[in-house]
């Protein structure tokens, strides 16, 4: 998946652009994309290396507090967290740019693992609103008549666990419960 990625950016091959017919429209993509290869493995690479480092100490801090009892609210939160942002074909549709955010929202939880074990009320009262609004989300996503809004809003998910759980790290724009409320409300 990843390397079919790298090809669609060397080549400039996109879903909506259309592929080539003749041979000649073909060598000119090849000619054009055969020296941006590199340049694209190297994107992929600087994106796909920070993240994965993120998830080995994402995983370990799970392994960790699951040895607190204090933390199990957020350890089974967490491990569905990751499921989410971590699905089998997630190379072939996550975009680049969210990708790059991935660590981010590792470190994030690894954070929150942390003061779950030490203060889990305090943590459950922060997942409960996050709680009833996220299966709200999920319940109209699927038919929602706007995919692009509902992708957009399913990202902005991950940047309010940043904001509710690890606001040190920041989020890029402003989140908050009522923002992605509204906007869950007027998914459709």
């Amino acid at each position: 998946m990843v390397l079919a990625r790298i090809v669609d950016a060397a080549f400039g091959l996109a879903q909506d652009r259309p592929a080539p017919r003749t041979k000649a429209a073909f060598e000119q993509v090849a000619a054009a994309g055969v020296p941006r290869i590199p340049q694209a493995f190297k994107l992929f690479t600087d994106a796909i290396t920070p993240v994965a480092k993120e998830l080995d100490k994402t995983l370990l801090a799970l392994r960790n507090a699951a040895k607190h009892p204090s933390g199990r609210g957020a350890l089974v939160d967490i491990q569905a967290q990751l499921e989410g942002l971590f699905p089998v074909d997630l190379m072939t549709w996550v975009p680049l740019a969210t990708l790059e955010q991935y660590p981010r929202y590792l470190r994030a939880a690894q954070a929150r693992l942390a003061r779950a074990v030490t203060d889990p009320r305090k943590d459950i009262d922060k997942l409960a609103p996050f709680t009833a609004l996220w299966t709200t989300f999920v319940a109209k996503r699927g038919g929602a008549r706007d995919p692009i809004a509902a992708a957009e809003l399913r990202w902005a998910f991950e940047e309010l666990r940043v904001a509710i759980f690890a606001p040190e790290l920041k989020t890029p724009v402003p989140v908050s419960l009522a923002k992605v409320s509204a906007a869950v409300g007027a998914l459709r």
